[in-house]
């Protein structure tokens, strides 16, 4: 069995979180709302997920941009650009 936070358990958690995105933006605001009236606790946990996984999406975009930039301005300092 693997443990919290393993590559495995990461995998399957964003996945799982995946799915649960995609439920979620497929119901009505109606649906969503007699949900956490009936399940307060799971509702609360579910925007305490997808709010942690939304700020990590985030957190990897905003490295990627950095990344994505660093290798594009490269050229432009040795002053041989082949960047497309």
């Amino acid at each position: 069995m693997h443990q919290r936070g393993t590559p495995m358990n990461d995998t399957i958690t964003r996945l799982q979180l995946d799915r649960l995105a995609a439920s979620i933006l497929a119901k009505s605001p109606l649906e969503l709302a007699e949900i956490a009236n009936g399940n307060p606790a799971i509702y609360l946990e579910w925007i305490s997920e997808i709010r942690k996984r939304d700020s990590e999406a985030r957190e990897e975009a905003r490295r990627m941009s950095l990344a994505l930039q660093s290798l594009l301005e490269a050229p432009k300092r040795t002053g041989k650009s082949k960047a497309a």
